[in-house]
């Protein structure tokens, strides 16, 4: 669930400009936690929301019979096994090998075939040679975008990956000010995520629009969900590659 860029600034919401390598943290932090992510009931009820959310969003991007998916920031697949049965096909992306380890685990214990949903360990560049040259009809990014340092980066290779007319469907934290303030947050917390105010529509809709996508849309998906001490909204934003 780690950005695929490295050492870089933030500068999102007047946030410090230091230097972080927020990749490598990432990855070593998602290696270690990925056993234990399955087994966490709010992980489990916050994947199938969000899941839900998007599905109920947008039905018509979800064609068991021809799209074609790819889950970047996967994770152990939690979102991805729950839109997978309503989806051709799906390719988890993820840079920790723990992540990926465990996703295709369940998978094979699932007897799922790996034609019609993997994972596979890559840090994107979307240099048009990556993942056999795949192009997808639906590209999604759930809850990980304020780990990565680079979201403007991150966008532009994720729209690279779609077919024309294809979308990216992002679900991250919606903007409020107020998030990175706790003083009882761990020092784990402020290691790993880059963007501790989470994003607005605004921002969204630049990122997007850099990332040559359009007929832009942005709406609130869940709500309340608790991330460590706090109760958070989460946006889904819509983009559709021009």
């Amino acid at each position: 669930m780690s950005d695929s860029t490295q050492s870089t600034q933030n500068k999102v919401h007047g946030h410090s400009t230091h230097t972080h390598d927020y990749a490598a943290e990432n990855q070593k932090h998602f290696d270690k936690e990925a056993p234990q992510v399955d087994a966490n009931p709010q992980f489990q009820e916050g994947a199938r929301d969000i899941a839900r959310a998007m599905r109920v969003r947008y039905p018509s991007l979800f064609n068991k019979e021809e799209t074609t998916v790819m889950d970047f920031a996967c994770g152990t697949g939690l979102v991805s096994r729950e839109i997978s049965p309503h989806v051709k096909s799906l390719l988890g992306v993820d840079v920790s090998q723990g992540m990926v380890d465990q996703f295709n685990l369940r998978v094979s214990d699932q007897g799922v075939p790996l034609e019609e949903i993997k994972a596979t360990r890559a840090e994107l560049k979307g240099d048009g040679t990556e993942l056999d040259g795949q192009k997808f009809d639906l590209v999604i990014c759930t809850a990980a975008y304020h780990h990565f340092a680079n979201v403007e980066e991150i966008t532009r290779i994720l729209a690279s990956f779609l077919k024309p007319g294809g979308s990216l469907l992002v679900v991250d934290i919606l903007y409020n000010e107020t998030l990175h303030t706790d003083p009882d947050l761990p020092e784990h917390f402020h290691q790993v995520v880059a963007h501790k105010n989470g994003f607005s529509e605004a921002e969204m809709r630049a990122l997007f629009e850099q990332g040559g996508l359009g007929a832009f849309e942005f709406t609130e998906a869940v709500t309340q969900i608790k991330i460590l001490t706090k109760e958070v909204n989460f946006f889904l934003a819509k983009g559709i590659k021009v």
